[in-house]
């Protein structure tokens, strides 16, 4: 058996395991698409009290419209004396109206003539029976029993809690009733929005979810929080997570870009939790005001369709839009958004998560060989076979497999191989169009089909590494965005850098330097400094503006050309493929032989630079492989078609110069 067919049985091996986790997650991708459109209900009471709008009749438009669930935040303390349910006051102030006037209450005049009010108590006052049955159970969980004392039994019951009245403001007193029935009563999910203490232990966490979810349909349990931490916070996390998957509910994890919004004990509770976790996102209300709502409609779109998130949380747009009246455009807002996730295949209801699904180490083990494969095939395309170093890399790819598994950090190993595939299939891809670098194409139209032709071998390559990546890391952790591919920006630098490398060092595209030393000692031309410095700009550029979180914000330009794109195509393709790597292609055959030979060094780092972004598009493990693979061909598309008007164009003119010349 030859050396180059036992490598292409490794990568045969490695890519079909890693097609078989592909369509296995592509199986829990459409099991996964019913998404809930969830109404802040504290904004939404401001809004209609604020207008006078009839909350009911406001619920019933928005139902019918498709709104799915209000979101409803547990009362705290300081929130009380706003409630038509309670009232709170302070010690303090009690004795000082006392001094100035006789109080009214008959318990709190006796109290005062006895001299038993305390400036160290809060007196807090149920006016209904439901209220004062949630303040006697949250109390219970939120205070010692010492310093809680039920001073009057009936209505209106009155409640003394030793603390301070700053801290009370602070707590958390349960879901209003009032509130949650406004939900039940008009058909609507329940999304209790509940706040951690740190002292709450197993006990305390199932009983604070059992009071959210007593009664009502609920799903999704979104936090929140002066300090903005996840239930269980930091020493009783796995207890929340055994609660969750015991009450089968669902935990909402909110998306951020910021790193100082993310809450505390996010990941751990998520990594604690697969199959139960979905995507939240939500826009504040400073940002929203900014908007308007065609652009906030098609960022929750945007966020479903290619982000994974399942949540769409909205609060009430507070401005008219296109002459209706602000109660009509939050149903329109609300229609527009069901409408259209209907249209694109998705369900309205409670959130469905990515549901827990394991890939086997044997498997992982298999998808693994494809990268010692693609390594040694490089290899071997520039002329180095050795069978010792094959028999090596494949026992020591399978070592370090197991030996992640072995020391339970399996998927850091995992991302390394990962890692590897991303940045050596791209550099493949490009390998695999070297023998065109010294063919001739006589006519234009030959050249244009040629060049569709190496297009589609780069990608079929490159494509190739993103199945592996696929195979690699595909878990309903990395499909929720809590764990992520690494090495992002070592994808975007490291194909093209290789790939020039491998132009001007190996013999594979016939221009290799014969005299390196010569080549380095040769004086630098002016134009040769200024385009070096352009490159470089240019991938300083490329680097920090990858990722989500970009240290350099698109222009006004680029993101009204990406909302266009986006618009027409559904999905849009990336720049750096379709304007730069995917044309660079078509100049392999469109340029004549002396041109390609003086700048087929930059046509390689531009195709470089295409085959390695595609890489990122997979990395982006949270999206959908069908979208995907969507932009992937949208991209190729319209870089064709670039690519062909270019060779037409450069053809033409260079052409005409010939012949005056």
């Amino acid at each position: 058996m030859t050396y180059r067919r036992i490598l292409l049985i490794l990568l045969a091996i490695g890519l079909l395991a890693s097609a078989y986790v592909g369509i296995r997650r592509v199986k829990h991708e459409v099991d996964a698409r019913r998404v809930e459109i969830v109404m802040d209900d504290a904004d939404f009471a401001d809004l209609a009290k604020s207008y006078n709008y009839d909350q009911g009749q406001f619920l019933v438009a928005l139902r019918r419209a498709g709104l799915t669930s209000l979101a409803v935040a547990e009362e705290l303390g300081g929130n009380v004396s706003q409630s038509s349910g309670g009232a709170v006051y302070a010690g303090s102030a009690l004795l000082d109206q006392a001094r100035m006037a006789p109080l009214r209450d008959p318990l709190f005049a006796q109290l005062a003539a006895q001299h038993a009010l305390s400036a160290d108590e809060v007196y807090l006052i149920a006016y209904d029976a439901p209220t004062a049955a949630r303040y006697r159970a949250e109390l219970a969980l939120k205070f010692a029993p010492h310093s809680v004392r039920v001073l009057r039994a009936t209505l209106p019951a009155v409640f003394a809690i030793r603390t301070q009245a700053t801290y009370f403001t602070t707590v958390g007193l349960g879901l209003p009733y009032d509130r949650v029935a406004l939900a039940k009563r008009y058909g609507l999910l329940l999304v209790p929005r509940l706040q951690n203490d740190e002292r709450f232990k197993g006990p305390q966490i199932d009983a604070l979810l059992h009071h959210a979810i007593a009664g009502v349909r609920a799903r999704t349990v979104i936090f929140f929080g002066l300090r903005s931490e996840v239930l269980g916070y930091p020493d009783n996390v796995p207890a929340t997570a055994d609660a969750f998957k015991r009450l089968k509910l669902n935990f909402g994890t909110i998306e951020f870009y910021d790193p100082k919004q993310d809450q505390a004990g996010n990941e751990d509770l998520a990594r604690d939790l697969p199959g139960h976790i979905v995507r939240v996102e939500a826009i504040s209300k400073v940002e929203q005001d900014k908007l308007t709502p065609a652009i906030i409609v098609e960022r929750y779109l945007l966020g479903v369709r290619e982000r994974n998130v399942r949540v769409v949380y909205l609060r009430p747009f507070a401005h008219q839009w296109d002459g209706r009246s602000i109660e009509a455009t939050n149903v329109e807002i609300v229609h527009r958004i069901a409408t259209r996730l209907r249209a694109e295949g998705f369900r309205l209801g409670g959130a469905s998560p990515i549901y827990a699904f394991t890939i086997q180490p044997w498997l992982v083990a298999l998808v693994s060989l494809a990268v010692p494969g693609i390594v040694l095939w490089v290899l071997a395309l520039v002329g180095y076979e050795d069978r010792r170093l094959l028999i090596a890399a494949v026992v020591l790819d399978l070592l370090f497999v197991a030996a992640g598994y072995l020391v339970h950090h399996d998927m850091a190993a995992r991302k390394v191989l990962a890692l590897i595939a991303g940045i050596v299939f791209p550099t493949a891809g490009v390998l695999a169009l070297a023998p065109a670098f010294t063919a001739r194409f006589e006519s234009t139209r030959a050249a244009i089909v040629e060049g569709v032709r190496l297009l589609i071998v780069a990608l079929a390559v490159t494509l190739a590494g993103a199945l592996v990546i696929v195979g690699l890391l595909s878990t309903p952790l990395t499909m929720a965005e809590i764990d992520h591919f690494s090495g992002v920006k070592l994808v975007l630098l490291l194909p093209p850098l290789l790939a020039l490398g491998l132009y001007l060092f190996t013999p594979a595209f016939g221009a290799r330097l014969d005299d390196a030393a010569a080549a380095a000692n040769a004086p630098v031309r002016l134009y040769q400094l200024l385009g070096g410095a352009i490159l470089l700009a240019g991938a300083y550029l490329v680097l920090v503006r990858s990722g989500n979180q970009s240290d350099i914000a698109p222009s006004n330009f680029e993101l009204a050309l990406r909302a266009h794109l986006t618009t027409i195509l559904s999905v849009r393709p990336r720049f750096k493929e379709f304007l730069a790597g995917f044309p660079a292609v078509f100049l392999i055959p469109g340029l004549w032989l002396a041109d390609r030979r003086a700048i087929g060094w930059l046509v390689v780092l531009a195709i470089g630079m295409g085959l390695g972004d595609v890489i990122d598009t997979f990395s982006h493990l949270h999206t959908a492989l069908s979208i995907s693979l969507l932009r992937i061909v949208n991209g190729a598309v319209l870089g064709a078609i670039a690519g062909a008007i270019v060779v037409w164009i450069y053809r033409r003119v260079r052409g005409r110069w010939q012949r005056a010349s």
